[in-house]
């Protein structure tokens, strides 16, 4: 995505969390999808997919990762609908970097089922360490910038990771706010150049707010 003059601009005058706080879903975007294009989703671009996902964002209380005054946010996706299978658990956090700039770190849990079904409010999140988090590093925090309803932010090209696998890959991703509009792309590219994953298979998700939650803490 080109820049915009409205990079320059110091600072979000909403806090990007409480942007994001409600539930999503691509619904009109699956309706208006190919139907070539609604299968199963591949790992390494076997071929083209989307998928239906229903996303949740809930704002947390964590108060070993946001005693600085960052903002924390849980986001829970399901394949289908409300009540279907996870898909994605993540933490993104939300802080200010030393010249003032907002930034987001994004963490994997390493015991994600212990959330699955657990209410924002809980002890659960009060407790919560970056020993139970898998943390990719500064190197792959993404710069947040403010844009006319919202803001928008990407892994930069020096996020390089070693999955689980073994496998070492460089991520990205792009997420833009848009008002009630929230599009998501990510992939992982490995050493070789091969396509490790891309998520979705085809374009990005297109997700429209469907409800805007009351902050649960």
């Amino acid at each position: 995505m080109a820049a915009s003059a409205c990079a320059s601009l110091p600072g979000i005058k909403s806090e990007p969390s409480a942007l994001l706080v409600g539930n999503w879903d691509n619904s009109a975007q699956m309706l208006e999808a190919p139907e070539s294009l609604k299968r199963p989703p591949v790992a390494g671009g076997a071929y083209e997919w989307l998928d239906g996902q229903y996303a949740t964002f809930f704002k947390i209380n964590a108060p070993a990762l946001t005693a600085d005054g960052s903002q924390a946010v849980y986001l829970v996706w399901r394949a289908g609908g409300p009540t279907g299978a996870i898909s994605r658990q993540r933490l993104w956090v939300f802080r200010k970097g030393p010249a003032g700039e907002n930034r987001m770190d994004f963490y994997a849990f390493k015991d994600p089922k212990a959330f699955e079904n657990v209410d924002p409010g809980t002890r659960a999140f009060k407790s919560l360490t970056l020993e139970d988090l898998t943390v990719y590093g500064p190197l792959c925090s993404l710069p947040v910038i403010e844009t006319a309803k919202g803001w928008r932010a990407a892994i930069p090209p020096t996020c390089s990771i070693q999955a689980r696998s073994g496998r070492k890959m460089v991520l990205s991703a792009e997420i833009v706010l848009d008002g009630d509009n929230l599009s998501y792309s990510e992939q992982g590219t490995l050493e070789s150049g091969a396509l490790a994953f891309k998520v979705p298979g085809q374009g990005r998700y297109q997700f429209v707010r469907t409800v805007r939650a009351k902050n649960s803490l």
